[in-house]
């Protein structure tokens, strides 16, 4: 094969990969995931708030948030348990 035939059959399967890039591009770009909105909303706790281990089954005895009480309790914002100091 000469350097012009060489020349030629290059152009040809470059022109090839460029038609099926563009005709697969559209279908490859819409089956991208979409952005994941976030989970959970993450706020700071309310002032005085402990973390304290509830002794519920309802918080799976977890530590949660507990927000302080008049009297010296805590009340638990999972469950509404009290807890003493």
């Amino acid at each position: 094969m000469s350097g012009i035939e060489t020349l030629l059959v290059a152009a040809f399967w470059i022109v090839v990969a460029v038609a099926v890039a563009l005709r697969l591009g559209p279908v490859l770009r819409r089956h991208q995931p979409t952005a994941v909105p976030p989970y959970a909303r993450f706020s700071p706790p309310p002032p005085g708030a402990r973390w304290l281990r509830c002794d519920t089954t309802t918080c799976g005895h977890m530590t949660t948030v507990h927000t302080p009480q008049p009297g010296g309790t805590y009340r638990c914002t999972g469950c509404g348990d009290h807890k003493g100091d």
